[in-house]
């Protein structure tokens, strides 16, 4: 039996990425090297070696078998391997006493499965024409690996876990969908276009562009015509010849426009995405893109099954009266299923909230937060908003909306509801002259109490307050009813801009305008923090409720608020919301251009269960534009 001279080097590569770069030194021997006094050492071939099999070109490196036919071994053995190659490193080397042998003990580590992939095998070299030269075998790559063997990599994509709404029933979760289209190599030539045009008639698609791609194809080709959930599959399309339903996986959901600027989309993953996973991700998986898909994508992905496995080289023969090789495992990761999340939305309300929204034209949003927990029962937006989250994540001024806020921060002066304002026509604050709204009532002007002027929405009498309101008690009375503080909640939520950097923009700001900014979500934490008297801050994903951070709106000072929201539905301009809201505020911010301004349309309202923001981009008024969605959506 041989006797091995021990000259371990100790460099241990415990983990993937941890070997030297092509510019660095191994680290320095942590034992003494022993060595054979006639030969040189073979830590230079050994390092060729690794160089090579990290390049995978080991063709030109001095071999005891012909370096051409080691190369084109190489490239069998991982041929099946999905471009997924070890990161190869030197553990120690050792060299036989008796004969002209070094081993060099190599480490191999691979950039699969949530642990990687890590094992050492042996490479010997040969001493023999003045040099040390590779003693060619597939066991350098796996100890398992024969003449006759390569390995395989195979990957089943984890099932992605669902996201569910607030009684735990799926809103998406992955499923069945099928593809129905014509496969031409089903087809004669001639009727192609006949079987494609009456395919396209059947599922109701454009004919001429179907067509169009069918005949563009391969002659072989399978033409996806529509992807649809089964029970919707024409029975008819067995008519026409060449059909094929091809079922797949597929993220379902209530409809394809659901919830969608929030739960956003899952799709391939981008180059950029495969690159900065470190091997995690490849092609052939899926992942989130956008939205809560995107933001939680590492616990809805689950885990991937993942094996390797040593199989028999294509060009294997085996003769009748053998065996066939066996398959053997070499790498396995099982799959499993993603941590599902659950959502705070109410399905019915959203479903009626979209609904609601689907004809009106431009930018318009409705948020609807539940008053006992701060839940978001709906955030709603219209078609024109596509994919971006507008309802949670937009900013708009909010116009007198934002007078909830100015007066919260009037009562910490010594105000009371019952206090005296002077509305005038007109303010000037510097070079500015604010006015009220047309149609304001004349019989509301002068000196009138301040419920008078909340619930009619008089300008001047807020925006006076700038002399005696500074910017830091705007921002904290803001803070106060859930906004002006940026939270992290766990998804996209826009909680406004409360900064006024002079006068004149606190003047404005005292009404909504100038530097403000608020998203609908955040102008409803404002009405949800007035119905349920404490600051409110809206949740959507369960686990992700954020504290506040400011000074917790007093009862006495939510007993206040909500007397002059109740007289706006009274008496003031919210009295469309009586007999549906127990209190209210309206409001318009102008926008754009000087010349050319336009005006968004805004109310926020509460009663004992919910607390609501309704907002149109490009709008008239308040009561005229964004009550009567309201009023739509709970009736």
């Amino acid at each position: 039996m041989r006797r091995l001279l021990a000259a371990a080097l100790a460099l241990t590569l415990a983990l993937v990425g941890c070997a030297p770069g092509p510019d660095e030194p191994d680290p320095a021997p942590s034992g003494p090297v022993t060595e054979r006094p006639d030969l040189p050492r073979a830590d230079a071939a050994v390092e060729a070696l690794i160089a090579a099999l990290n390049g995978m070109d080991v063709s030109a490196l001095p071999m005891v078998q012909v370096a051409d036919e080691a190369q084109e071994e190489l490239e069998t053995i991982f041929a099946g391997m999905d471009e997924i190659h070890p990161v190869v490193g030197r553990e120690s080397v050792a060299y036989e006493l008796n004969d002209d042998v070094a081993i060099a003990t190599l480490t191999m580590d691979y950039p699969l499965g949530e642990q990687g992939w890590s094992f050492t095998t042996e490479a010997r070299f040969n001493y023999a024409g003045e040099q040390w030269r590779v003693d060619w075998t597939p066991t350098i790559i796996h100890p398992a690996l024969t003449e006759q063997t390569r390995m395989r990599h195979s990957r089943q994509e984890a099932r992605r876990a669902p996201i569910n709404d607030r009684d735990g029933i799926a809103i998406v979760e992955e499923g069945s969908m099928y593809e129905v289209g014509l496969d031409k190599g089903g087809v004669v030539e001639a009727e192609w276009e006949t079987a494609a045009r009456d395919l396209a008639k059947i599922l109701e698609i454009d004919a001429d562009d179907y067509v169009d791609k069918v005949i563009a194809y391969g002659p072989r080709a399978y033409v996806v015509g529509a992807t649809m959930v089964q029970a919707e599959i024409p029975a008819t399309i067995t008519d026409v010849p060449g059909v094929l339903v091809r079922e797949i996986s597929a993220i379902i959901g209530p409809g394809e426009s659901f919830a969608a600027p929030l739960l956003g989309t899952v799709g391939t993953p981008t180059a950029e995405m495969i690159e900065e996973s470190g091997g995690e991700l490849t092609e052939l998986d899926r992942v989130g893109l956008s939205g809560l898909q995107e933001r939680y994508d590492e616990e809805l992905r689950g885990v991937p099954g993942i094996r390797v496995d040593a199989v028999a080289r294509n060009d294997v023969e085996v003769g009748p009266s053998e065996s066939p090789i066996p398959e053997v495992t070499l790498f396995q990761q099982d799959p499993s299923v993603g941590s599902g999340i659950t959502l705070s939305l109410d399905r019915d309300l959203q479903t009626r909230a979209e609904e609601v929204l689907s004809e009106q034209e431009g930018m318009a949003a409705l948020v609807v937060v539940d008053l006992t927990d701060g839940g978001i029962l709906a955030a709603a937006q219209s078609p024109a908003g596509g994919s971006y989250p507008y309802a949670t994540f937009g900013r708009y001024a909010p116009g007198s909306t934002f007078k909830t806020v100015t007066s919260l921060a009037m009562l910490r002066t010594g105000m009371r509801p019952t206090s005296t304002v002077n509305c005038s026509s007109s303010l000037q604050v510097s070079s500015y002259t604010f006015g009220n709204y047309s149609g304001y009532p004349s019989s509301a002007l002068g000196r009138i109490p301040l419920t008078t002027a909340f619930a009619q929405s008089c300008n001047t009498a807020f925006a006076s307050q700038y002399e005696d309101v500074t910017g830091g008690e705007l921002n904290a009375a803001a803070g106060s009813l859930g906004v002006g503080t940026d939270y992290d909640v766990g998804f996209p939520a826009n909680f406004g801009t409360v900064d006024p950097v002079n006068a004149i923009d606190r003047a404005a700001s005292m009404i909504g305008q100038g530097q403000v900014t608020m998203s609908p979500m955040g102008m409803a934490a404002v009405a949800a923090s007035i119905g349920a008297g404490k600051t409110t801050l809206p949740w959507l994903v369960d686990g992700y409720q954020a504290s506040p951070t400011t000074d917790p709106l007093g009862s006495g000072e939510a007993n206040n608020l909500q007397t002059l929201m109740k007289a706006t539905v009274s008496s003031g301009t919210a009295k469309s919301m009586q007999g549906l809201m127990t209190g209210a505020k309206t409001g318009t911010a102008q926008w754009g251009e000087t010349g050319n301004l336009k005006t968004s349309a805004w109310m926020i309202a509460y009663n004992s269960d919910v607390a609501v923001a309704s907002f149109v981009e490009e709008g008239d008024s308040g009561g005229s534009t964004a009550g009567p969605l309201i009023t739509a959506l709970f009736n």
